[in-house]
C-alpha cells in the first residue's frame, strides 16, 4: 500500500467534537440546547416523567437512526423502525444511532443467544476445521485421505515393499467387456487388477470378469524415500482420474482403499463434507429435514401425562391411566414394572433415569411388538394406538388435552442435519455446546488446543472472537444463559444485555449507542462489570448515551445531564451538567440546588431504613417446589408484610415468584391463568390471602381515552356534579353527556380525542390538535355549561392536587359535599405517592413505567378494605425510577402493608431490600448453581452472612472507582483494519484503511477492488449495523453474508454509492428516483384542495359543527347574512315543482338565478337556459339537510353577484355545481404508477402511439402485472422509434382529470412536476401555511426544498422534474445518487463510492471532488473505488491492487501508474476534404431531447470521439440521432433530425451498450461471442469422444445427455426450505463441473471440458494458441482488459463496463468476416458509449489498440468519452455543449484535438490540452 499526502498531508478533524442538539422541544423538553461529547460516555438521569427518553431515545436515537436509514432503499425502509422526526430545531454532528432497550420484540424461535451474539455464526466456521467426524454406528473415526497421508501410510506400513498403485474403472454400463482393454491401452494403461489378478491391456488372449472390482495400475513403485515424489505423483493422479477413490496392493496381493471423501471405508458409510452451512440450523444445508431447523414439533407432550411427579406408579402418576379408557394400561404397567424390577411405590420424581425412560418409552422401539410379546410398551406406545382411534372426534379431544410443541423425534431437539452430529470436538457436538451455561463453555474453550497442522489465521481469529463474546456475556452478568435459549424467552433486561455484548462483538466504530437503563436485572455485584462493558463500547470509539439511576453508572460515566426538577409538565429542563468525579463533590448541591440528583450521588441525602421490622401473623407454606433450576424446595412466605426476594441474576428468583407461587395459588384460588405452574407437593395458608396479582410497569392503557381521573373513578363523579348544574338539568343532560368517550356532548370530529390522526404514508404519522375542539374534546354546548366557574374541559386540565385542593375548599349541600368527598378520596392517594402533578385529563399511554406503576398501587389502595388482603408480586418495581421516586414507592409499600396488603417484591436495588421487613435471598450462583434459598430473615441479619446480597449490603454506598474524564480514544480505532481477506480473489491480505479521510483503491480491472471495498467493507460495515437492529428489520434489508475475512475493526457504519446500470422503465422520473415526487404527492394528499374540474371551484368537506362556527363568525361581520341551500345549479327547465316542494318544507324565500323571490311568488323559468336557485333557511342544520350536505352563505347586498361572492360549505366531497362526489386526495391519486392515479388513456406514460393500434388493452392478458410489462415494452420500443406522442387526455402530465385538479397555492402537482429544480426551488420557497396546515406541512415541505437544494449543489438545477429516468446520463444518474446521501447529513459514516467519476466531464469531475471533500470534512470517511488521475492525487491515501487481475490480482502492490505511449505508435489519420460526398456522415438539424437543430457530420473511417460536460447532449446525438440515421439510410425523415447524407456508405451499424449480456448462470462470455461452439466441436472430434459416439452437443452443459443429472448443468443446487432463505451449494455430483463424469472423462490437453470452463481467458488464449479460430477472438478478449473473466463466468456476474467489451468483442469477429479494404467497399459503423468505464490505464491503453484496430480495418468507430487519453486518440472530436441541459445541446467546437484544445469557449479544451502536453 502506498499512501499519497500531496494534497491533505495531515489528518483533518474538521467534524465537531460534540453533538450539537438546539432548540429539543420533544414531549415535555423545554426548548433545550446542549452539546453531548462524541467518543464518551453520558448518562442521562432524573426523575421518573422528566424526560429522559424523550431526549436519549426520541430525539437522539431517532434523528441519528432516521438520518442513516434514510440512505437504505425506499423498499428496506418500510419494514425498518419508523422513528418520529423530533420536535427540534437542529442536530448537528450526530453519528448514525443504535437503540439497545428492554424490549423483547422477538417472536420467532429461530433467534437464540447464540444467533444474536453471533457465537454460532464463528461456531460453525470452528467446528470444520477441528472437529472430527465418527461413524454414528461403530463409533469410528472418519477422516478423508490426502496423498500426504497415503505417503505417510506407506512409509510406515510398507517401506521398502514393491506395490501397486491403483484406481477404480468407471466405465459406462453399455460399454462392452471386450472393449475395455483395448480402450485402456489406447490411453497408455499397461496393468489392470481384478480379483488378486495383474492382467496386460496389451495381452490379445486376455479377459475380464465383467467390471466389478476392476482397478487400474496408475504406477508400481518400491516404497523407498528416493521414490516420495513419483509416489505423491501417481496418488494426486490416481485420486484425479479415480474420483477421489484409489488404492495400493499390500504384502497379501489385496487392496487396501483409501478415499477423498469423508466415508468410513469398513462400514461404507459416508458423511457430507464438514462446511460451516452444515452446522447452521438457518441453513437449508444444515438444518434438519423434519422440524426446519426448528428443534420442534407438534406432538404428545409425554410429561403432560405426568402432572405431578410425586405420585408412585402404584397411585397413578400416569394421568391417562387412572381413567377408565387407561385402565387395563394401569394393570399392564403394574404387572410390567414388577418383571422389571421397578419399583411401584417410590415417586416418579425420584426414579432413575432408565426407569423413567423405560415408563415414557417402553422396552421396544416398536410398541406394537412390545404389546405383542407382553412386554411394557410405554406410555408413548400407549398414545401411539390412541394416534391410529383419531378419526374419532372424542378421541381427539383427549389427545389434544396432551399436545404441545416437543422436541423432534428426528434430531432430538438439536435442530441439525444428524450429519452435522457426527462431528464432534473433545467428544462434544455442536449442539452439546449450545447447551452449556455461558460460564462452563467458557471455560471448555480455554482449554482447546488446536492441532497446529489445522491451525491458521481464520481458525485464530474465530476462537479468539468466541472467547471475547463470552467472557463479554460473562462480564453482564449471564453466565447462566445457554446459546441455544430462544431469545423469545428472555427478558427485558436479559435482551438487553444481549444486544449490548453483540454490539461490541460487532467492533462498530463512530456510532451513537442509546442504552435504556442497563443495569435492569442485575445483581450488584455484576454492575461494576457491565460499567467495564459499557466502557469498552466507548473506547472502541463510539459515543454512548445512557438513561440510568444506578449510583456505580453515574459516578463512572465521563458527563451527566440531569433532567427535572419534576416530572411532566414540572420537568424537561437540565438542572444540571457535571463530570462523574464531580457529582460526589460535597459542594456540588450549592452550585446546582434544583437537583434532585446530586444530594443522592454527594451522599448528604439517602434513603433510611424503616425504624423497626412488621412480622407476620400468617404464613403460605410451599414444599417440594420444583421448576427450572429450582428442585425439591421449601418455601415458607410471611404475609402481611414486606418481603424482598432477591439474589443474583439467573437464580430463580422469576420462576420462584411466578411460575411456582402466582400460578399454583392462581390454580389453588381459581384464577384464570394462561401458563402451567410449577410442580409442588403442598401449598397451605392461602386461605389468608383473598387473591394474588402481578403488577408491573407494562402500560395502563395504549390509547389516550384512559386518563387519571377516568383510571381513578374520579371522572364518574365530576360528570355526576356537571349534569346536576342548572343548565344541565334545564337541558335534560344526563352524566353520560360529559364522556368523552361516547357522549353526545363530544367533539364529533375527533370524537371526544382532542387531536386528529394525519397519516403521513412513509413519514410518521401526525397527531394534530383538533381544529374544531381546539383539543378540549366537547362541542361547544357542552362547553358552555360550567361548574364553579369552569367547564368540563378546564376540570380536565388541573392537575391532580389543583383539582383536590378546590373539592376541599367547597362548602354546600350534603349530596354535593358527598361527591366531592367521593372525588378526594379517589384522588388523594395519587398526590401521596408523587404523582399530584398529573392532569386530570392526561392521557394515560403518555406515562412512564414509574408512574403508570404507582396509579396501578393507588387504586389498590383507594379500593383496600382490611377484609380485602391481597398477594401483591412486583417484578423489579425500581426499574426506571429515580431515587425520588423510589422514596415515594417505598412509602406506597407500607400503606399497601398497613391496610392488610402482602409484598412480594423482586428486586436488586439495595435501598429496597434495605427497606423490607423480611429477606429471601435466591443462590449461591447462577443457572444450575442457584435455586436454593441461602437466607431468610431481616436485613440486620443478613450483614452476618457471606452471600452476595449480604456483600453488597455491607458495601460503602459510595463506589471506589470512578471515572478520570474519558477525553480520547486509542489512535488504531483512526484506521479500520482488516486481516485476512480471502473474498472472490484477494489473497489474504491484510491492510490499514484510514478513517476520517478519503482513500482511493485502485488497479487492474478485475484486480480485488470492488470486492475489497463493497463485498467486504461495505458488505460487513452494513451488515453489522443492521443486525444491531431489529430482527424483523433485518429480514427484510437483505441478509447480507459474512464475507470471507477473518477480521475487521474499527469499521463505522456504511453507506456504498454503486454503479447502476439500470434506469428504471419508461415511467420513473427524476422526482420518482429522488423520492422528491414522492414527498410532492404526500404533501398534495394532505394540503391539496380538490377542485371540480367542470366549475372549478373548491370541494371541501366539513362538520356541521365547523360550518356553524364559521358561518356564526361571518354572520358577525354582516348582520344580514343569508344561509342558503343550493337546490338546483346550472340546469335548465322551468322549476316550478323545485319551487313547491321547497314550499312545502317551510321555505318562506328562493335565491333565483341571483333575485331574491319569495316562495309564493315563484313563476316558471326560461326552460332552456340554466338556473340557479337557492333556499334562503334559517338555521344551518336546515340548510344542510335541503342541501343534503351542501349550504352556502352570501350577504344580502351581494346576492345579485352571488357567482363570485356565494361561500360554499359541505359535509361530503361533493361538488355544489355538477353533484358530482370526489375521493378524500390519497398519494396514490397522484401517482403515475398507480390505477388511481394515472390517466386512463396512457396509463401513466404522458406518451402514446403516433399510429393507431399499439395501444394496450388490460383484458386482453391474464393480469394487470402481466399488462404493464407488455405496455413497458411497447413504450420502450416506441420512444427508440421515436414514433410516440404526448398523450392528448392528459397532455403529457400522466395523471387523471381528478388529480390534475387539486391546487396547492394555485399549483397543481404537474404544474411542480413540470419546472426544472432550480425553478422548483423557487416556486416552493414561497409557499406559507398556517395553523393545522403548517403542522403537516413541517416535515414535508422542508424534506422537498433540502432534496432540490441539494440537487443543484452537484450541478443538476437545469433538470426537469418529470424527465424520464431513461434519458438520464450515467454522470446524472451517478450525482442524483449522491445528492441523497448529501441530504442525509450524517457523520461517522463511511462511505464507499464505485467509480464516482464515471460519466463525468473533467470539469464536473473536480465538483464531484469538493463535494466529496465537504462530505470527508463533516466527520467521515471515504473509500473510493478509481482509476481516475485527479481523484487519485487528491486522496489522502492510495491502495493499489494487482500485479495482475483475476487470479494474478488480489494483493496490495506498491503504486507505478504509467502514462500511457500509445501517441508514438499510432498518427493521426488525416481526415477527409471538407467537400468530399463519400468521406462524411451528415446529420442536419438534431433536436433530440435538448439538442439544438445541430448539423453534425461525422469523418468515414475514422475515429470520432463526442464529448461535453454530462447532460449536454451527447448520448442524444449519438443514440437519438446518429442511430437513427443508420438504421433508415434512405428516409430522410425523422422526429430526432431534418436530413441525412452518407449512409449509403455504411453496412451495418452495431451499437456497443452496457446492457447485460445475459440474464441467466447458463450464459457466459464463451457462449456470448460464439467460441464455446468451436469449443465443443473440438471437443467431439477427439478419439476417446469419438469412440464413445459423443457429438458437438454432448458437451453443451445445457444438454442432457452431457449435463451432470443432479444440479442440470448449473454447477450448483437450488435448497428452498420453509422459513428459510434459499441457498444455493456446490454440486456434489460435478463438483461445480457442470458435466456427468463420462463427458468429463474426455480430455482435450489433459483439461477436460468442465476445467476449459474454468480458465481464464488470460490461460484460454495460451491454452488454444493452436486453434488459431479460437486463439483469434480469445486475444481480442485479452486485449480489451478482460483476460481475467473466466470463459464459463455467469452472465449477471459480468459488471456493465465488462459486457459492453464482450459485445465489441462480439461485433468484432463479425465484422472482421466480410472485411475487405479499397474502393467502393462498404465497411461498419461502431457506435460506443463510454467503453473506458471501470478500466484502469493499462486496460485503457490496450482500449485504444483496438479501436485503432477497428478503424485500420476500414470501420468507423465513433465514442462518446470523458477520458481525456482517449479523447487525444481521435482522429475526430465533436464537443457539444456548452453547459447541460437547456443550456447545452449546441457544438461548441469541433476538429483534430489539436484544433478543439484551442478554443476559447469549450468546457473540454483545457483538459484536452494538459493531456495533449503530457504525451
Amino acid at each position: 500500500m502506498s499512501a499519497k499526502k500531496n494534497y491533505n498531508q495531515n489528518k483533518q478533524t474538521v467534524a465537531p467534537a460534540v453533538i450539537k442538539v438546539r432548540g429539543a422541544r420533544q414531549h415535555n423538553l423545554r426548548d433545550l440546547d446542549l452539546d453531548i461529547p462524541l467518543n464518551q460516555m453520558t448518562v442521562i438521569t432524573g426523575p421518573s416523567g422528566s424526560g429522559k427518553s424523550s431526549l436519549a431515545f426520541h430525539t437522539l436515537y431517532a434523528e441519528g437512526q432516521r438520518r442513516y436509514v434514510e440512505t437504505f432503499s425506499p423498499y428496506v425502509r418500510q419494514f425498518l423502525d419508523r422513528m418520529d422526526k423530533p420536535a427540534v430545531d437542529r442536530i448537528d454532528g450526530i453519528p448514525p444511532a443504535i437503540a439497545i432497550e428492554q424490549k423483547n420484540t422477538i417472536r420467532t424461535t429461530r433467534s437464540t443467544v447464540g444467533t444474536l451474539t453471533e457465537l454460532n455464526d464463528y461456531l460453525k466456521i470452528l467446528f470444520p476445521h477441528l472437529a472430527k467426524a465418527y461413524d454414528p454406528r461403530t463409533g469410528e473415526e472418519i477422516s478423508p485421505d490426502t496423498s500426504d497421508s497415503i505417503v505417510e501410510w506407506c512409509n510406515s506400513t510398507l517401506t521398502d515393499d514393491t506395490t501397486m498403485v491403483l484406481f477404480p474403472a468407471y466405465l459406462s454400463a453399455d460399454t462392452p467387456t471386450s472393449d475395455i482393454l483395448p480402450l485402456l491401452n489406447q490411453q497408455g494403461y499397461v496393468r489392470v487388477w481384478q480379483k488378486g489378478e495383474i492382467i496386460r491391456t496389451d495381452d490379445k488372449k486376455a479377459s475380464l470378469s465383467g467390471t466389478k472390482d476392476l482397478y487400474v495400475v496408475q504406477d508400481r513403485i518400491k516404497i523407498s524415500k528416493r521414490n516420495q515424489n513419483r509416489l505423491r505423483e501417481a496418488l494426486e493422479k490416481a485420486l484425479e482420474i479415480g474420483r477421489g477413490h484409489c488404492a495400493l496392493l499390500d504384502n497379501s496381493n489385496k487392496p487396501v482403499r483409501f478415499s477423498e471423501h469423508w466415508i468410513n471405508p469398513k462400514t461404507g458409510f459416508t458423511l457430507r463434507p464438514p462446511t460451516a452451512s452444515l452446522f447452521s440450523f438457518n441453513s437449508p444445508v444444515g438444518a434438519c429435514s423434519s422440524c426446519r431447523g426448528f428443534g420442534k414439533t407438534i406432538g404428545t407432550d409425554l410429561t403432560k401425562a405426568i402432572p405431578d411427579p410425586s405420585l408412585s406408579i402404584k397411585q397413578g402418576c400416569v394421568q391417562p391411566f387412572t381413567t377408565s379408557r387407561g385402565a387395563e394400561c394401569q394393570r399392564d404397567l403394574l404387572r410390567a414394572a414388577r418383571l422389571s424390577n421397578i419399583d411401584i411405590n417410590t415417586p416418579y420424581s425420584e426414579l432413575e433415569s432408565h426407569e423413567r425412560h423405560w415408563l415414557l418409552e417402553g422396552e421396544q422401539d416398536n410398541p406394537e411388538d412390545a404389546w405383542a410379546n407382553g412386554e411394557w410398551y410405554g406410555i408413548r406406545g400407549f398414545f401411539d394406538w390412541l394416534e391410529s382411534k383419531s378419526y374419532k372426534m372424542h378421541v381427539r379431544v383427549f389427545l389434544s388435552r396432551y399436545r404441545a410443541y416437543t422436541d423432534c423425534s428426528v434430531c432430538q431437539g438439536t435442530r441439525l442435519q444428524p450429519h452435522a452430529l457426527c462431528f464432534k470436538i473433545d467428544g462434544k457436538t455442536l449442539p452439546d455446546l449450545w447447551r452449556m451455561p455461558i460460564n462452563e463453555l467458557r471455560n471448555w474453550f480455554s482449554k482447546i488446543q488446536p492441532n497446529q497442522s489445522k491451525f491458521n489465521s481464520s481458525l485464530g481469529h474465530a476462537i479468539t472472537e468466541i472467547t471475547s463474546r463470552l467472557h463479554y456475556l460473562c462480564e453482564v452478568g449471564l453466565t447462566y444463559l445457554t446459546l441455544d435459549r430462544p431469545a423469545n424467552t428472555l427478558s427485558g433486561g436479559e435482551i438487553e444485555r444481549v444486544n449490548l455484548t453483540t454490539c461490541l462483538g460487532a467492533a462498530l466504530t463512530n456510532t451513537l449507542f442509546v442504552l435504556d437503563e442497563p443495569t435492569v436485572g442485575l445483581h450488584h455485584r455484576d454492575v461494576e462489570q457491565l460499567i467495564n462493558v459499557m466502557h469498552d463500547l466507548r473506547d472502541k470509539g463510539n459515543t454512548v448515551v445512557v438513561v440510568e439511576h444506578e449510583e456505580s453508572v453515574m459516578r463512572s460515566t465521563d458527563h451527566i445531564i440531569d433532567l427535572g426538577p419534576a416530572a411532566g409538565e414540572q420537568g424537561g429542563n437540565i438542572v444540571a451538567e457535571v463530570s462523574g468525579r464531580q457529582a460526589q463533590q460535597k459542594t456540588i448541591t450549592k452550585k446546582f440546588p434544583d437537583s434532585k440528583t446530586l444530594p443522592f450521588l454527594s451522599g448528604k441525602v439517602r434513603i433510611e431504613p424503616p425504624k423497626s421490622r412488621r412480622s407476620g401473623k400468617h404464613y403460605l407454606e410451599i414444599t417440594g417446589a420444583s421448576q427450572n433450576n429450582i428442585s425439591n424446595l421449601d418455601i415458607v412466605l410471611p404475609l402481611g408484610i414486606i418481603n424482598c426476594l432477591t439474589g443474583v441474576s439467573g437464580s430463580g428468583k422469576s420462576t420462584l415468584a411466578y411460575d411456582i407461587i402466582y400460578l399454583n395459588l392462581a390454580k389453588q384460588l381459581d384464577l384464570a391463568a394462561t401458563d402451567e405452574a410449577a410442580t409442588i407437593k403442598s401449598l397451605n395458608g392461602a386461605e389468608h390471602i383473598s387473591t394474588v396479582e402481578l403488577i408491573d410497569q407494562s402500560p395502563l392503557t395504549r390509547t389516550p381515552r384512559s386518563t387519571p381521573a377516568v383510571h381513578s373513578g374520579a371522572f364518574d363523579t365530576i360528570r355526576q356534579l356537571f349534569s346536576a348544574t342548572p343548565d344541565a338539568t334545564t337541558q335534560n343532560l344526563t352524566p353520560g353527556y360529559f364522556s368523552f368517550n361516547s357522549g353526545s356532548g363530544r367533539c364529533q370530529r375527533c370524537l371526544g380525542n382532542g387531536y386528529e390522526k394525519v397519516e403521513m404514508q412513509f413519514l410518521s404519522d401526525l397527531y394534530i390538535t383538533c381544529p374544531e375542539c381546539e383539543g378540549k374534546r366537547y362541542t361547544t354546548n357542552a362547553l358552555k355549561i360550567h361548574y364553579r366557574g369552569k367547564n368540563i374541559a378546564e376540570i380536565l386540565a388541573m392537575t391532580i392536587t389543583e383539582a383536590v385542593e378546590m373539592a376541599t375548599s367547597i362548602e354546600t349541600s350534603s349530596k354535593e359535599q358527598r361527591l366531592l368527598k367521593k372525588i378526594t378520596t379517589t384522588l388523594q392517594p395519587l398526590i401521596d405517592v408523587g404523582l399530584g402533578y398529573l392532569r386530570l385529563g392526561q392521557p394515560l399511554n403518555t406515562l412512564s413505567g414509574g408512574e403508570s406503576q404507582r396509579l396501578k398501587l393507588c387504586k389498590l389502595l383507594a379500593n383496600s378494605s382490611k377484609s380485602d388482603s391481597r398477594l401483591l408480586i412486583l417484578d423489579e418495581p425500581t426499574t426506571g425510577l429515580h431515587f425520588v421516586d423510589i422514596q415515594n414507592l417505598l412509602k406506597v409499600f407500607h400503606r399497601l402493608t398497613e391496610v392488610g396488603h402482602t409484598l412480594l417484591v423482586i428486586e436488586h436495588n439495595l435501598d429496597v431490600i434495605r427497606t423490607a421487613d423480611h429477606i429471601i435471598d435466591l443462590g449461591p450462583g447462577p443457572g444450575k448453581d442457584g435455586g436454593k434459598i441461602v437466607f431468610t430473615g431481616t436485613p440486620e441479619k443478613i450483614l452476618s452472612k457471606k452471600t452476595e446480597t449480604a456483600k453488597a449490603l455491607r458495601s460503602a454506598p459510595i463506589a471506589k472507582k470512578t471515572t478520570q474524564g474519558h477525553t480520547s480514544i486509542n489512535s488504531s480505532n483512526y484506521s479500520i483494519q482488516i486481516s485476512g481477506a480471502r473474498e472472490h480473489n484477494l489473497k489474504n491480505i491484510s491492510v490499514d484503511i484510514p478513517r476520517d479521510e478519503l482513500v482511493v483503491v485502485t488497479g487492474l480491472s478485475g484486480s480485488g477492488k470492488s470486492t475489497l471495498a463493497f463485498d467486504i467493507v461495505f458488505a460487513e460495515g452494513q451488515r453489522r449495523f443492521l443486525d444491531s437492529m431489529s430482527p424483523y428489520a433485518r429480514q427484510f434489508a437483505g441478509q447480507l453474508e459474512k464475507p470471507d475475512v477473518d477480521r475487521i475493526i474499527g469499521l463505522p457504519p456504511t453507506v456504498a454509492i454503486e454503479q447502476r446500470v439500470s434506469r428504471g422503465g419508461g415511467k420513473s422520473t427524476t422526482g420518482t428516483i429522488t423520492e422528491i415526487y414522492h414527498f410532492l404527492r404526500l404533501l398534495y394528499a394532505k394540503l391539496g384542495i380538490q377542485h371540480c374540474p367542470k366549475s372549478g371551484e373548491p370541494v371541501v368537506s366539513q362538520t356541521p359543527e365547523a360550518i356553524k362556527k364559521q358561518i356564526k363568525i361571518l354572520h358577525k361581520k354582516n348582520k344580514n347574512l343569508l344561509v342558503l341551500a343550493p337546490l338546483i345549479r346550472a340546469r335548465k327547465g322551468y322549476h316550478t315543482d323545485v319551487a313547491a316542494a321547497a314550499a312545502k318544507k317551510g321555505i318562506k324565500e328562493l335565491l333565483v338565478d341571483g333575485s331574491l323571490t319569495e316562495t309564493a311568488d315563484f313563476q316558471p323559468l326560461k326552460r332552456y337556459q340554466p338556473h340557479d336557485i337557492f333556499a334562503v333557511c334559517q338555521s344551518v342544520d336546515q340548510a344542510l339537510i335541503l342541501g343534503k350536505g351542501n349550504c352556502n352563505a352570501i350577504p344580502y347586498s351581494q346576492a345579485t353577484n352571488y357567482q363570485s361572492q356565494i361561500l360554499s360549505f359541505n359535509t361530503a366531497r361533493v361538488s355544489a355545481v355538477t353533484g358530482k362526489s370526489f375521493e378524500e386526495p390519497d398519494p396514490h391519486h397522484f401517482s403515475f404508477n398507480s390505477h388511481r392515479g394515472w390517466c386512463p388513456e396512457c396509463r401513466g406514460y404522458g406518451t402514446v402511439a403516433a399510429s393507431f393500434g399499439r395501444s394496450i388493452k388490460p383484458d386482453q392478458f391474464n393480469s394487470e402485472l402481466e399488462a404493464e410489462i407488455q405496455e413497458e415494452l411497447i413504450h420502450s420500443k416506441l420512444k427508440t422509434e421515436g414514433s410516440s406522442l404526448p398523450c392528448p387526455s392528459c397532455n403529457g402530465t400522466r395523471l387523471r382529470e381528478e388529480s390534475r385538479h387539486v391546487l396547492i397555492h394555485g399549483y397543481p402537482i404537474h404544474a411542480i412536476n413540470q419546472l426544472s429544480v432550480l425553478n422548483a426551488i423557487e416556486a416552493l420557497g414561497k409557499w406559507a401555511f398556517h395553523g393545522r396546515e403548517n403542522i403537516i406541512a413541517r416535515d414535508i415541505l422542508p424534506e422537498i426544498i433540502q432534496r432540490l437544494h441539494f440537487l443543484n449543489h452537484v450541478g443538476l438545477g437545469y433538470l426537469q422534474l418529470d424527465r424520464s429516468a431513461d434519458t438520464l446520463s450515467g454522470g446524472e444518474s451517478q450525482r442524483i445518487r449522491l445528492a441523497a446521501q448529501l441530504g442525509s447529513n450524517l457523520r461517522g459514516v463511511l462511505y464507499v463510492l464505485d467509480e464516482p467519476t464515471i460519466g463525468l466531464h473533467p470539469r464536473d469531475n473536480i465538483k464531484l471532488l469538493d463535494t466529496l471533500e465537504s462530505l470527508k470534512n463533516r466527520g467521515n470517511s471515504l473509500l473510493v473505488v478509481e482509476h481516475d488521475d485527479e481523484t487519485i492525487s487528491r486522496a489522502n491515501t492510495l491502495i493499489e491492487l494487482g500485479p495482475g487481475a483475476g487470479t494474478e490480482g488480489g494483493q496490495i502492490i506498491s503504486s507505478k501508474l504509467q502514462k500511457p505511449n500509445i501517441a508514438t505508435e499510432y498518427h493521426r489519420r488525416p481526415l477527409p476534404k471538407s467537400t468530399s460526398k463519400n468521406g462524411w456522415l451528415r446529420v442536419n438539424g438534431c433536436s433530440a431531447n435538448n439538442l439544438k437543430r445541430i448539423d453534425a457530420r461525422i469523418p468515414l473511417g475514422r475515429l470520432t470521439v463526442f464529448t461535453g460536460v454530462s447532460g449536454c447532449g451527447k448520448s442524444s446525438l449519438m443514440r437519438g440521432c446518429l442511430n437513427k440515421a443508420a438504421s433508415s439510410k434512405n428516409d430522410t425523415k425523422n422526429i430526432a433530425y431534418k436530413s441525412i447524407k452518407g449512409f449509403g456508405n455504411i453496412k451495418h451499424c452495431f451499437e456497443v451498450d452496457q446492457t447485460p449480456i445475459g440474464k441467466t448462470s447458463r450464459s457466459c462470455p464463451a457462449t456470448y461471442v460464439k467460441i464455446f461452439d468451436t469449443i465443443r466441436q473440438l471437443f467431439a472430434q477427439l478419439p476417446d469422444a469419438r469412440v464413445r459416439g459423443y457429438t458437438a452437443s454432448r458437451f453443451s452443459f445445457n444438454n442432457t445427455d452431457g449435463q451432470c443429472p443432479e444440479c442440470k448443468g448449473n454447477g450448483r443446487i437450488k435448497l428452498e426450505m420453509d422459513f428459510l432463505p434459499t441457498t444455493w451449494i456446490p454440486c456434489e455430483a460435478c463438483h461445480e463441473m457442470r458435466y456427468n463424469q463420462p463427458t468429463l472423462d474426455v480430455r482435450y490437453s489433459g483439461k477436460n471440458i468442465g476445467e476449459v470452463l474454468k480458465m481464464s481467458i488470460r490461460e484460454a488464449t495460451e491454452f488454444f494458441s493452436s486453434q488459431p479460430k479460437l486463439h483469434r477472438t480469445l486475444k481480442l478478449l485479452n486485449d480489451t482488459g478482460l483476460g481475467y473473466l473466466q470463459l464459463g463466468q455467469p452472465s449477471p456476474t459480468v459488471s456493465g463496463g465488462e459486457a459492453q467489451r464482450i459485445k465489441l468483442v462480439s461485433e468484432l469477429t463479425k465484422g472482421r468476416k466480410t472485411v475487405r479494404k479499397g474502393a467502393g467497399q462498404k465497411n461498419h459503423l461502431y457506435l460506443i458509449e463510454e467503453p473506458s468505464i471501470g478500466l484502469h490505464q493499462q486496460d485503457v491503453d490496450k482500449l485504444i489498440v483496438v479501436l485503432h484496430r477497428l478503424v485500420d480495418e476500414g470501420h468507423t468507430v465513433v465514442v462518446i468519452e470523458h477520458h481525456t487519453a482517449i479523447m487525444a486518440q481521435a482522429d475526430y472530436i465533436i464537443d457539444i455543449g456548452p453547459e447541460a441541459g437547456e443550456k447545452g445541446g449546441k457544438i461548441v467546437t469541433q476538429g483534430t484535438p489539436e484544433h478543439v484544445a484551442k478554443s476559447k469557449t469549450s468546457r473540454t479544451a483545457p483538459f484536452l490540452r494538459q493531456q495533449l502536453q503530457n504525451q
